[in-house]
């Protein structure tokens, strides 16, 4: 089975797709260009010419506009914590990936792949030639180097990502060739080839043997008890993170001696930096249709801000090149707008594949026994849900942008579920206190619910506020709603670097977090989004362990403390985990039918509650900058917007 013969949509029947332009798969150059700034490298012999620095088979890639020009340097704002923008602006580059528009998932690093029928096999063709960032061949020994000392090392990792293990069983990697590598099971996986189009796909190709093997204990022993013994760490995993690192490490980009696939590549170490630039990578496998290798932009520079108000004034001043996302909401719309001519922007849509603006995520496992009592009951979720007045929340945050909505499948997923989507987001006091008072009954004098020790019951919402910067708007009005039902609330806005220690604390009460991957076929990777918790910030610990130890599975991404008891989850808790586990091992229509089963007793059990269906967003685009494709698409698996193609983009020469 060919790559082309399996395209599962994202956006299909949200937007018009055709007027945004694809990649070709072919492309016969006699020569190439290349940046000026690479010219004299060449000339000197530092590098060899730009033909022997590209594969044989170059991934062409054609320009939303026209053919770019060499030049410039684009500006962008971090959050700052070590990683950059979290892949959306910078860094996507798996093995396979997401088109522009989402109908599709097309080549990347592999040129081709073909899937077994039954779905267990899933062989993938590399592009002969292709070069690591500092030169040397990357090859098929590399992915095999990364799965045996990398993502199966147990002194790194507890166990794989769980896209590469099915009922238990983890996948053989195989190298058939320098150019051919083998994934496979005795199961299906019905889902891996989107898996690894995802953000976390990246840990494949992430990489270079000939690099990476110094920071092995077992081929290196006494180089790594040197270099830990320099760096004054005596456990090996930490100090493999910080220093090596896999998806998601603030090490991830930080050495520029680590070779890498990405279009840019720094020059410096980045971590602690208020500002920073990469540079083009020479090796950069990609070309444009008039055979120019890409990148067309020289360098990139990112500036640290954690201050949304302050990525906000650099974005209306023309500072920087595409705002983020944090900061390109509804409620930011009309400062946007109106600043547009003096900030010499434009507005670009940008469609959202979430689920909702907003996942609120109850601690089910909270170690007081009674708080997880009332969490665990429905009664109390719901009512919590038909107190909020989602109408005003869109109408006063989101300047009247969106619907009343749970956290459930998009309406343009085949997975959309009425039910699911609908149910508990009427606005209604009288219910919401009839619901409420089956579970927390006792009242005080100023009509605050009691707890079993006859306290006020209270409830902590944690909130990135660096994260979305309308959270904060929303969360004080859920407060006010919840106040008046009798609930005592309390909202914690924190930073990125607090809430990261909060959001896994074992006495977290409620997180909120964005309800994400909801459109297409996207939902049928995360499930898991639907409940709130293992791989999200809800706490389910002990149910999580408890599942992990007596079903076989994997952690979901889930930070389970070590010292968390296993608890036994309710029968239609534990449906769940399994139904949700299962819909990976098979595919075609037996996946559709259990994928639409698991939508049913999500909406029957509604872990968590949601607010609205996300639209009105956009990205404010310096009007130098060419080659953005319109509409943008924002997402998670589908990382936007970094299938957007940055490497196509350019910068006008007068504006350079």
């Amino acid at each position: 089975m060919k790559f082309l013969s399996r395209r599962p949509a994202i956006m299909a029947g949200t937007v018009a797709l055709a007027a945004l332009a694809g990649p070709a798969f072919a492309q016969s150059c006699d020569t190439y260009q290349e940046s000026p700034m690479l010219v004299d490298a060449v000339a000197a012999g530092e590098l060899p010419p730009v033909a022997e620095r590209l594969p044989k088979e170059p991934f062409v890639i054609t320009p939303a506009e026209q053919i770019g020009i060499y030049g410039g340097e684009m500006v962008d704002t971090t959050s700052g914590g070590g990683r950059v923008a979290e892949m959306r602006h910078y860094g996507y580059e798996p093995l396979v990936r997401w088109s522009v528009d989402g109908s599709e998932i097309v080549p990347n690093i592999a040129k081709s792949w073909d899937i077994s029928d039954d779905a267990t096999t899933y062989t993938f063709h590399l592009r002969e030639g292709l070069k690591w960032s500092d030169g040397v061949d990357f090859t098929a020994k590399d992915i095999v180097f990364w799965w045996e000392h990398v993502e199966t090392n147990k002194d790194l990792n507890d166990a794989p990502r769980g896209a590469f293990v099915v009922g238990g069983e983890y996948a053989t990697v195989t190298a058939l060739d320098d150019y051919t590598v083998e994934f496979k099971w005795t199961k299906p996986s019905g889902l891996f080839l989107m898996d690894l189009a995802t953000p976390y796909g990246q840990r494949v190709v992430q990489f270079a043997e000939h690099y990476a093997s110094q920071f092995d204990r077992d081929l290196n022993p006494e180089g790594v008890a040197a270099m830990m013994a320099e760096d004054g760490e005596t456990d090996y995993r930490t100090w493999w993170h910080n220093r090596v690192g896999t998806y998601g490490s603030q090490a991830e980009f930080n050495y520029p001696d680590r070779p890498r696939m990405q279009a840019w590549i720094p020059t410096e170490e980045i971590l602690g930096k208020d500002r920073f630039t990469f540079t083009r990578n020479p090796y950069y496998f990609k070309v444009d249709p008039a055979c120019n290798q890409l990148p067309y932009i020289d360098t990139r520079t990112w500036v640290a801000v954690q201050d949304t108000e302050v990525q906000l004034a650099m974005s209306l001043s023309g500072q920087i090149d595409i705002s983020a996302v944090a900061i390109s909401n509804p409620s930011n719309r009309a400062i946007f707008f109106e600043n547009q001519e003096t900030g010499d922007y434009r507005l670009v849509p940008a469609e959202s594949a979430d689920m909702n603006t907003a996942d609120f995520m109850l601690a089910m496992n909270h170690p007081d026994p009674f708080k997880a009592s009332v969490y665990q009951n429905k009664d109390f979720r719901i009512g919590l849900s038909q107190a909020i007045d989602r109408q005003e929340i869109i109408d006063v945050v989101y300047l009247g942008q969106g619907e009343p909505y749970q956290v459930g499948p998009r309406p343009n997923s085949p997975f959309y579920s009425e039910q699911l989507a609908t149910q508990y987001t009427e606005y209604n006091v009288e219910e919401a206190n009839a619901h409420l008072d089956k579970v927390l009954p006792n009242k005080d004098a100023e009509g605050h619910r009691l707890d079993d020790k006859g306290q006020p019951f209270q409830m902590v919402i944690t909130v990135n506020q660096g994260f979305r910067s309308d959270w904060l708007d929303m969360a004080l009005l859920v407060e006010n709603y919840w106040e008046a039902v009798g609930i005592d609330v309390v909202v914690d806005s924190a930073s990125d670097e607090i809430f990261d220690e909060r959001r896994v604390a074992p006495d977290r009460d409620l997180n909120l977090w964005i309800a994400e991957n909801g459109a297409g076929s996207l939902p049928l990777m995360a499930s898991f989004v639907m409940l709130g918790g293992p791989g999200m910030d809800g706490n389910w610990d002990a149910w999580e362990r408890w599942y992990i130890e007596h079903s076989g599975a994997v952690n979901r991404g889930s930070d389970l403390p070590g010292d968390v008891e296993p608890i036994e989850p309710p029968a239609d808790v534990l449906a769940l985990l399994e139904t949700s586990d299962a819909i990976q091992t098979v595919a075609g229509e037996e996946q559709t039918a259990l994928m639409k089963k698991y939508i049913g007793m999500v909406a029957d059990y509604f872990p968590t509650i949601g607010i609205a269906l996300p639209m009105g967003n956009y990205r404010a685009v310096r009007n130098r900058m060419h080659n953005v494709p319109e509409p943008l698409i924002e997402g998670w698996f589908y990382p936007g917007i970094a299938p957007a193609n940055f490497e196509t983009f350019y910068i006008d020469p007068a504006q350079q």
